[in-house]
């Protein structure tokens, strides 16, 4: 069996209206020019921690055909600039792996990490091609010996896992507070919500407020985007400290202040997450043995696919760090292809599943048979390869040409 072809197809929502932003369901409104200044001390002009979203949603499908009429399908992160990705899988990495035989995942894994190693493209848009890739690799490996991902991986320590939900949509208090109550009454017992925005002491009011709005019926997230400085992180943990429900602040600091996050790792019982950014085993190595936090949050669809998010979970484990599947604005692809990773490995915590994800466009929407979701768990079926399904003409209608 031999790989015949590589394609990448861009999908886009930005035809489509009536779509949830990013922004949105997050429960952030980036700043933009023109718009008027809150007055409150902050202390600092540093707006590095904002990352460019657009109004719409974008991801990059991957798929690898055989010669043997096999079809694997994998998913590259893409919320900007879709059309790069697109570029490296069909420019840079196709002509590297067609005639290959799918089967030699890791071989074929090394050698698309070496076709940009000399050039230190060893993160960002090439890792995440490489993970579409490689999440396609293992689909169709999956296909070929009739068995799931999970199984093919060394089988599960569960297939039962539990997820959380993450943001709370709505641009003011009451709002997220209806949202909390709606993804609790889906059947989720631990949410996540967004602060980093505005003053140290607005953030902790926030915070105070939704932890509240959770109660004693779970557990809450907090992802702050990197938007806190060392002293208002240590300061603000102390405020999750004393709140009681709260299991992790993430992303408390920007990424490259690792002795930053090495002190507010000791310094507190809260677990301190971070890793979305880490796109290889060698940026979480150093990491790790920097004691830089007690929880990895690595991207299957970022960071290189299945392939080496299993191995970064896995070095995790060594230092007794736990690990959690994050995902953003995708499609069943990318969130089961986590799920795969975090059912074989024993250190996963939990997986993430945007707010909306059902009834989006990148949802069920997208599949043959929808996903299903129980008492905030998802199981893993027996299907060969990644387990789904996608509906050919509601991908045809959500892609760009």
């Amino acid at each position: 069996m031999k790989i015949s072809a590589v394609i990448c197809q861009v999908l886009s929502t930005q035809q489509h209206q009536e779509a949830t932003r990013y922004e949105d369901t997050a429960g952030l409104r980036f700043p933009q020019d023109g718009l008027p200044v809150v007055q409150t001390f902050r202390g600092r002009a540093d707006t590095r921690h904002l990352c460019v979203y657009p109004a719409g949603r974008s991801t990059a499908l991957v798929r690898v055909q055989t010669d043997s009429g096999l079809e694997g399908v994998g998913e590259a992160h893409a919320p900007v600039a879709p059309r790069v990705v697109k570029t490296i899988v069909e420019d840079l990495l196709a002509p590297v792996l067609i005639g290959s035989d799918p089967r030699a995942i890791q071989v074929l894994w090394e050698r698309m990490f070496s076709t940009m190693r000399l050039r230190s493209h060893t993160q960002g848009f090439t890792l995440e091609a490489i993970a579409g890739v490689d999440i396609a690799l293992w689909d169709v490996l999956g296909k070929y010996y009739q068995e799931p991902v999970w199984r093919l991986l060394g089988g599960a320590c569960r297939r039962r896992l539990p997820v959380y939900s993450s943001g709370t949509p709505g641009r003011d208090m009451e709002a997220r507070r209806n949202g909390i109550r709606q993804v609790q009454n889906e059947g989720f017992t631990v949410i996540k919500t967004s602060c980093g925005r505005g003053s140290i002491d607005e953030q902790m009011d926030l915070v105070r407020q939704m932890s509240q709005a959770v109660g004693d019926q779970g557990k809450l997230l907090v992802d702050a985007h990197g938007g806190m400085d060392l002293k208002e992180a240590l300061r603000f943990v102390r405020c999750l400290e004393a709140l009681g429900n709260v299991e992790w602040l993430e992303d408390a600091l920007l990424p490259e202040n690792h002795t930053g996050y090495r002190i507010l790792t000791e310094s507190t019982p809260v677990r301190i997450a971070l890793g979305e950014t880490d796109c290889n085993r060698y940026v979480v190595r150093d990491r790790l043995l920097n004691r830089e936090c007690d929880l990895l949050l690595p991207d299957v669809c970022r960071a290189g696919g299945i392939s080496e998010t299993l191995r970064i979970a896995r070095l995790a484990d060594v230092f007794g760090v736990s690990w959690a599947p994050h995902a953003s604005t995708s499609t069943a692809i990318h969130l089961l292809a986590g799920l795969h990773v975090g059912a074989v490995t024993p250190n996963c915590y939990i997986g993430e599943y945007p707010s909306g994800f059902a009834q989006g466009p990148f949802g069920n929407g997208l599949l043959k048979e929808p996903l299903v979701l129980e008492n905030g768990h998802i199981t893993l079926n027996e299907n060969p390869g990644l387990g789904t399904e996608l509906d050919e003409a509601a991908v045809r209608a959500l892609t760009l040409e």
